[in-house]
């Protein structure tokens, strides 16, 4: 298996890991003398730790297929070789491009897409002519950093969701009719709850009724069949392996063989389906100086990684896995994928996904829900195979159609906008009415309907979406109305709010649109409430969407929303950093794309500076030597972790408690893997475990050794016999910045830097418990690591946990 994997890696193939996944491959390498008709089958270690074949288009820099060998340039140094600690790159900076965009099913225009995706990756054209300018902290400096040096983004990423189409002309040919009516809405809003997905055998079974008696069939009948047919052929690419998808005989263009008879993109997507042929050929024009580093299609998700070729040579360790949260957790209309990979010593993530839609509080929690089945069932990198992406990533950029939708009456602050907004409106009633009373045209005892407008203008400035005054009084009135607890119509109302109908806020939130009032708006969005009360997404970043909601709107320019929708900030982007790189992410770029006219959501695209760690080794050695050949009579850190404690920990065993004991993880893996990683004693029956020792740590590592990207992964684990030992959730420290303070020219016990830690355990993006502890550092020689030690209050343990076999096995990994 290792062998295998090592062998992937030495051709430069980044590979799909699961075989009911077709993707685009891409190699990091120099160039291989491989002909298109060349097909490399090599097993695989998957995401589901099963050995799978996966067939690999060996596609060149630039997209070009090699002809001839080309030979490798002296100056760089093979990618199997290298390891993140041993790159001899010094820190810099470089630009991210993320862009995501609900498809909506339809095939994007090529203006569409260049509307979307920056001509050859170009910077100062999108920021110089953005309508929503960013304002956050350090942007100004970013910017000016960029004048004259930065041309182009040296990353783009791409995420898409609902993308699937099939082409126009095969529409009309499957049923002798323009069906283009039926793919207007999108699949998310057409699927609503309950309604029943088909499967394989079921259109198999419309099929062959269509052939057998399409003639007797009504009209209405006819579109179903074909509705049903196409919309099956979409679903069944997220299905198991043994529902293998076969991609349709469509005629070749003249004009796909004009772009590049030489492209390898183009040649190796001929077999694949249409929209996959169409994304590679509007790709390939859009971004003429970039390397495809990774590419998946999971259903009709689409993650797509995009490099210069400058910097493409320095990519390594690219892996990529996806989970499905449609219906039974098998559908691909839903769901994630992840790629991971490192630049410089820096671990980036890059996530796009597709989460529940519809209004209401029960799909809100649900997709809460399916971030964290996402992060759970997509660990991209097997060398960590207990942590998800957002515990290993130095930084993590999530994007995508995450349906989070606006809805009034949450938020405490916007409840207080309203009911000042009401005070002013029944003041403004009030007054009229008084004046009308005054002047003979009517009385005080005016009924509610003959009650005058209220001026629409002043109701737009207060940001209110009522028309007149009844309306006002309406609102007022069941504000103030007493609640009868023992009314059983109770229950029904708060099934109403739980599951309220779809565009039930529309009234409020388009004329906030129309105001361009984006506070109010942002305050009502469902997000933004969820990462404030930490119910997903814990430690991620996003800015604050100062533009027109980008759903759900008219296909075609501009935004013509739709009443049966609520207008809201369904498409985001949302970036993590680890602990002590949080100010190493710089956002420049924020906004959205009106012009782009095929889909019912707007796209939207972030710019961001990314600071690298940079990695060096000690005299030039490799970290794997330094392993390898430990050198302990030179001066070593020594970390003591003391009054060691968590906190609320959820319940892991069936009988209300669980079995906690910690682990030591580092990264790089060398740093504290000796054939197994160090581990606290079991708590046995414990959620609030208090440990009666302290932890002694030996990195091994000299001071060159570490990097800015060095961290400590404090992973809480139950131990359970039967079944395997669970994972808790983990703490990570910057293993840096625990010994900023140290003096690393000449070891000394007289110097110790203190840390107090006290810090959520995070799983798969959410809370489960706290840790706290104190850990103290020092650089001693090894006479002074006994005096050191001496200085606990506590027994001192340094043993390491049984390593597993599974373990074992990782151990043996390159990385």
């Amino acid at each position: 298996m290792k062998r295998n994997a090592a062998a992937a890696r030495t051709l430069g193939a980044v590979v799909c890991l699961e075989e009911r996944e077709r993707c685009l491959c891409a190699l990091l390498s120099p160039p291989l003398p491989f002909s298109l008709a060349t097909l490399i089958l090599i097993p695989l270690y998957n995401s589901t730790e099963e050995l799978k074949i996966s067939k690999i288009f060996p596609l060149q820099q630039n997209w070009q297929l090699a002809t001839k060998p080309v030979s490798t340039p002296t100056s760089q140094p093979h990618l199997a070789s290298r390891h993140p600690l041993t790159m001899a790159s010094s820190p810099s900076d470089i630009t991210v491009l993320v862009c995501s965009a609900n498809v909506g099913n339809a095939e994007p225009t090529p203006a569409s897409f260049a509307q979307w995706v920056p001509h050859d990756g170009e910077i100062d054209a999108p920021v110089s002519s953005t309508q929503y300018p960013v304002a956050a902290e350090g942007v100004d400096e970013a910017l000016a950093s960029l004048k004259g040096k930065k041309k182009q983004f040296d990353i783009i990423v791409l995420g898409m969701q609902e993308a699937a189409f099939v082409e126009k002309s095969a529409k009309k040919e499957s049923s002798g009719d323009d069906l283009e009516g039926l793919v207007d809405a999108s699949a998310s809003e057409r699927e609503q709850p309950g309604e029943r997905i088909p499967v394989v055998d079921d259109v198999v079974e419309a099929a062959n009724n269509a052939v057998a008696g399409l003639e007797k069939e009504t009209e209405k009948t006819k579109r179903w069949t074909t509705k049903t047919l196409r919309k099956g052929s979409l679903m069944i690419r997220g299905l198991t392996a043994q529902q293998a998808y076969k991609a349709p005989a469509v005629r070749q263009t003249t004009r796909i063989s004009r772009i590049s008879e030489n492209n390898a993109i183009t040649k190796a997507a001929r077999s694949a389906p249409y929209d996959t042929r169409k994304f590679a050929e509007l790709v390939e024009q859009q971004c003429l100086s970039y390397e495809l580093v990774a590419a998946k299609l999971r259903g009709e998700m689409r993650l797509i990684v995009l490099a210069r070729k400058e910097i493409a040579g320095e990519i390594t360790d690219v892996h990529m896995a996806g989970e499905n949260t449609g219906i039974g957790s098998v559908l691909a209309n839903k769901g994630g994928i992840i790629c991971t990979l490192t630049l410089r010593g820096t671990r980036l993530s890059f996530m796009t996904c597709h989460l529940e839609a519809h209004e209401g509080l029960n799909h809100y929690a649900n997709r809460n829900k399916n971030l964290a089945e996402i992060f759970a069932g997509a660990k991209t990198d097997p060398a960590y195979h207990l942590h998800d992406a957002t515990i290993i990533s130095h930084h993590m950029f999530l994007c995508g159609d995450l349906n989070y939708r606006i809805r009034f009456g949450e938020n405490e602050e916007l409840k207080k906008k309203k009911k000042n907004m009401k005070n002013k409106l029944r003041s403004t009633m009030n007054m009229k009415r008084t004046m009308m009373s005054k002047k003979g045209m009517g009385s005080s005892t005016t009924s509610k309907k003959d009650a005058p407008l209220v001026d629409g203008e002043a109701l737009k400035g207060s940001n209110n979406a009522c028309d007149d005054s009844a309306d006002a009084e309406e609102v007022v009135a069941e504000e103030n109305e007493p609640v009868d607890e023992t009314n059983p119509s109770n229950s029904t109302n708060e099934a109403n709010l739980a599951n309220p109908a779809n565009g039930s806020h529309f009234a409020a939130a388009k004329a906030l649109v129309e105001a361009e009032d984006w506070q109010v708006l942002n305050d009502g969005d469902e997000l933004a409430m969820a990462l404030e009360k930490k119910e997903c997404l814990v430690g991620f970043k996003t800015l604050p969407c100062n533009w027109p909601p980008t759903f759900k709107v008219a296909r075609g320019e501009g935004y013509q929303y739709n009443e049966k929708r609520t207008p809201s900030y369904t498409d985001r982007i949302l970036w993590k950093s680890a602990d002590a790189l949080e100010d190493n992410v710089v956002p420049f770029l924020y906004e959205p794309c009106p012009d782009f006219i095929t889909s019912d959501h707007k796209p939207i695209r972030g710019g961001y500076v990314v600071k690298m760690n940079g990695a060096t080794a000690p005299g030039g050695e490799s970290a794997h030597s330094t392993h390898s050949h430990r050198h302990h009579h030179k001066p070593q850190i020594h970390l003591l972790v003391s009054d060691l404690k968590c906190t609320n920990l959820p319940v892991m065993d069936v009988g209300g408690l669980s079995d906690p004991y910690i682990l030591f993880i580092s990264y790089p893996k060398p740093h504290l893997w000796k054939k197994g990683w160090p581990s606290t004693k079991v708590i046995q029956r414990e959620l609030n475990p208090v440990w009666k020792h302290d932890m002694h740590l030996t990195l091994d590592e000299d001071e060159a050794g570490f990097s800015d990207g060095s961290m400590l992964y404090m992973t809480v684990m139950d131990e359970d016999l039967a079944s395997g030992d669970d994972v808790i959730g983990a703490v990570v420290l910057n293993l840096k910045a625990l010994c900023s303070e140290l003096d690393m020219q000449a070891p000394t016990k007289s110097n110790v830097q203190k840390t107090n830690v006290s810090r959520p355990i995070l799983r798969n993006g959410v809370e489960f418990g706290e840790l706290t502890c104190t850990v103290s550092a020092a650089y001693l020689a090894p006479k002074d690591v006994k005096g050191f030690l001496k200085s606990a209050d506590k027994k001192v343990r340094s043993k390491t946990r049984g390593a597993s076999i599974t373990n074992q096995i990782f151990d043996l990994l390159p990385f």
